[in-house]
C-alpha cells in the first residue's frame, strides 16, 4: 500500500473542516463517533491554521458558531425527526441554514483575504430556473 500525502488545501476550508470536526467532538456521544480518530483530524486541522493571528482566531471561532447554528436548524431533519416540524418550519429552517451559509461563505472569505489567498474566494449564485 503506498503512503496516503496530504492533499493541500485553502486555509478557510482547512479552518471550516475544524471547525466541524471540532463540533462533532462537542456534540457527539461517544457511540456515535470514534473521538480518539476525531481529535486525530482536529491535531490534523490545527496543523495548517496559523493560531497565533488573533484576527484568524477571530474568524475561526466565527465559523465554529455559525457551524453550531447550522447544525442546530438542520438537526432534527438529518435525525429523520421532521414528521413532527410541518412544512412551514422545515421551511423556515431551510430559509435560515440559506442566510447562515451566506454568513459562513462570507467569513470563509474574509479568512481567503487575510491568508493571502483571494483566488480561493467562494462565490454563491443563484441560478434562475426555466
Amino acid at each position: 500500500m503506498s503512503e496516503i500525502k496530504p492533499i493541500a488545501m485553502p486555509i478557510s476550508e482547512l479552518c471550516d473542516r475544524l471547525t466541524i470536526a471540532q463540533l462533532k467532538k462537542e456534540r457527539l456521544s461517544d457511540e456515535e463517533i470514534n473521538k480518539a480518530g476525531l481529535q486525530k483530524q482536529i491535531e490534523y486541522y490545527e496543523s495548517g491554521v496559523d493560531m497565533d493571528r488573533p484576527k484568524l482566531v477571530s474568524l475561526v471561532l466565527d465559523l465554529h458558531k455559525i457551524n453550531g447554528q447550522m447544525w442546530d436548524a438542520e438537526y432534527a431533519i438529518r435525525k429523520g425527526l421532521d414528521d413532527d416540524l410541518g412544512l412551514e418550519e422545515i421551511g423556515r429552517r431551510a430559509l435560515k441554514i440559506r442566510d447562515l451559509n451566506r454568513v459562513r461563505v462570507s467569513v470563509k472569505n474574509e479568512i481567503t483575504e487575510i491568508v493571502g489567498q483571494p483566488e480561493f474566494k467562494d462565490c454563491k449564485m443563484n441560478h434562475a430556473s426555466s
